[in-house]
């Protein structure tokens, strides 16, 4: 492909895929936003200082693996534009755009090596492969969700560093200089894992380019056994990481305590999540991009329901299709894998939830590398012209049910009323449409939505699965309208609560009971002082419940003494977290029940934990209330 031609390619691709995800740059914030950026201080920087930005690097939403790079470039965001979530969303797309221009390349590549091999499409291809997984729908619930910024990017860099390494491996084979570009490859590699540890898959990705392309060939195409055991000492690695340090942590009831799965319903419910993936994939209907999940549940064994064992028949099938497609159609089997491989971290014993369409991100680029390399064999018939218009229309029709996704999205009432619609089964999409429904309608109660959102969260509150969102909705909405619950709420309340350890989902329900009883809802004291008392109990390595309990005690109940106790409990449960420390002081000193003789220490010790600013505020609330003491103390003149 001349390189006039080539450019054109890139500059098509990049204003096809700005023109399919523009409409839904108008969109707000959603689910895990919230959590993760939205109510997080840490990452909101204002200033140029070095303090405020290592604050934004390492604190927050990073995983424990770390996920620095993905909160810098938020913090970017938030210094230019503040939490305005277009400009987030235009970063996402701009992410989302470099992705596709890589995938151009690396298509490029595939096709020259799968044409070594066997019939495979020319140059041409590389355009409506990268196209078609530009603009796939499947795509918009990653691009347009502002937190995916962590995929978006560690997948970007995962593809960066997979081409480059298929460069210098192809620079290797023709016995020309290399080392630079697998030092390039290294280097994406490491900011990939720096954004999210999706990353992690590349060597698995390279191995299988390898097994399936490459054929661990070196100069003037010989066998290269220095290569082979290059890959087979990092595979033995991955795998002795795995059994020694993955499964010991991971395969354990405690791991999944805050599951309503265990490890083995888990596993079997991946198979059909995966042929579910595929079938989005392959036929994209919206009404079946249902954007939440969670009413899925994990079965109890292969049979029933009979879709678990059809569904791992189907996915082992593929893997055999994919053995025997080897060297008749290698970029067939390369792409099988890449499917599979871009599902090995979230598909496998990781305690986390069953399904997301983000996990496609990367993955999706399978499908249309896999069709390219089946229609190898008619290579020269698509050649001509003509043929090359039928991927070009399918490229038309996903860029046009794309765009009107993005439209979609770009519309948050319009979002939450048609994903509750798509899916009535979910508690979270009923709980988001509720929410966004009453915010319209606010204490209103002869607003028509105000008596739809009650509606949608009584809906959300009749499923037996799940944090109980229907039944904390209603009762904060008929606190703010000066309504009574009804009989035996408050109860099924604290019977979901209680059914299982506290999940983070569920402690962020009870800090927004707690959080709106001290902002003046009236919401019944008793029943909320009970409700908080039987998780504590429950939870009795719960920080956090000890926190929120405090906070109620402190501000609701005026009982300084249970609020302290509560803290104390708190920080010896988490002597890692300096701000359960912060809020003890603030509650001894408020209540004038701190040891004078050693509260200089304590305060002191405080500033030793303040690192990057991160208690700042804290500190600024310690010493103005012991400012106070010492004047009412007589001790300051």
């Amino acid at each position: 492909m001349p390189k006039l031609a080539r450019a054109l390619a890139a500059l098509g691709l990049v204003l096809l895929g700005a023109i399919a995800f523009w409409p839904g740059l108008s969109g707000g914030f959603l689910f895990d936003d919230y959590p993760n950026l939205v109510l997080d201080p840490d990452w909101k920087v204002t200033t140029l200082t070095l303090d405020a930005w290592q604050r934004a690097a390492f604190h927050g939403v990073a995983s424990s693996f770390g996920r620095p790079l993905s909160l810098l470039s938020f913090a970017a965001n938030h210094y230019f534009t503040g939490l305005d979530p277009g400009p987030m969303k235009l970063t996402n797309l701009t992410i989302h755009l470099v992705n596709g221009l890589v995938v151009f390349a690396l298509s490029r590549r595939l096709l020259a090596l799968a044409r070594e091999r066997a019939p495979a499409p020319g140059d041409w291809a590389a355009w409506p492969i990268a196209a078609a997984w530009l603009v796939h729908p499947l795509q918009v619930s990653t691009v347009l969700y502002v937190v995916q910024r962590m995929e978006l990017a560690s997948q970007g860099m995962a593809l960066a560093s997979l081409l480059a390494y298929l460069v210098a491996r192809t620079r290797q084979r023709e016995s020309r200089p290399a080392a630079a570009w697998f030092v390039l490859a290294a280097l994406a590699w490491l900011a990939g894992l720096g954004f999210k540890e999706s990353a992690l898959l590349v060597p698995a990705y390279a191995l299988a380019l390898e097994l399936c392309l490459l054929r661990f060939e070196g100069a003037g195409g010989r066998l290269s056994r220095p290569w082979i055991i290059l890959h087979a000492v990092g595979a033995v690695s991955a795998l002795a990481v795995f059994v020694v340090v993955v499964i010991p942590a991971y395969a354990t009831a405690d791991a999944y305590q805050f599951r309503e799965f265990d490890l083995a319903g888990r596993l079997m419910s991946q198979p059909a999540i995966l042929v579910m993936y595929l079938g989005q994939m392959v036929w994209p209907d919206p009404n079946h991009l249902l954007f939440y999940y969670d009413h899925l549940q994990a079965p109890q064994g292969w049979l029933p329901p009979p879709w678990t064992l059809a569904a791992a028949i189907v996915l082992g099938a593929l893997v055999l299709v994919a053995v025997w497609l080897r060297k008749r159609r290698p970029m067939t089997t390369f792409a099988i894998a890449l499917f599979l491989l871009g599902h090995a971290l979230t598909s496998n014993i990781l305690p986390l939830e069953l399904a997301f369409e983000h996990r496609n991100y990367l993955a999706l680029l399978g499908l249309p590398l896999g069709i390219a390399g089946l229609l190898g064999g008619l290579a020269k018939s698509w050649e001509k012209a003509t043929p090359r218009l039928l991927p070009l229309a399918v490229v038309a029709v996903l860029a046009g049910l794309t765009f009107q996704q993005s439209r979609l999205w770009g519309d948050p009432i319009n979002l939450s009323t048609t994903l509750s619609s798509r899916n009535p089964g979910s508690v979270r999409a009923g709980y988001a449409v509720a929410t966004d429904w009453y915010a319209i309608a606010g204490s209103d109660v002869n607003h028509p939505l105000w008596s739809l959102a009650l509606r949608e969260l009584e809906l959300a509150a009749s499923h037996d699965y799940g944090p109980p969102l229907g039944e904390q909705g209603q009762l904060v909405m008929l606190a703010h309208a000066g309504r009574d619950a009804p009989e035996g709420l408050w109860q099924r309340l604290r019977d979901k609560l209680a059914a299982r350890p506290i999940s983070p989902e569920a402690e962020s329900l009870t800090y927004n009971l707690v959080a709106c009883r001290i902002n003046g809802c009236a919401l019944d004291d008793l029943e909320l002082q009970a409700t908080l008392a039987l998780l504590v109990s429950r939870n009795p390595d719960s920080a956090t419940l000890r926190v929120q309990y405090a906070n109620f005690a402190f501000n609701v109940m005026r009982d300084p003494r249970l609020a302290i106790a509560l803290m104390r409990d708190a920080v010896e449960l988490a002597p890692g977290q300096p701000s359960h420390r912060a809020g003890l002081l603030r509650f001894q000193l408020a209540s004038n029940l701190h040891d004078p003789s050693t509260i200089s220490a304590e305060i002191d010790q405080l500033r030793a934990l303040n690192h990057d600013g991160v208690l700042d505020e804290d500190l600024e609330q310690i010493e103005s209330l012991l400012s106070d003491q010492d004047d009412r103390s007589g001790t300051r003149p």
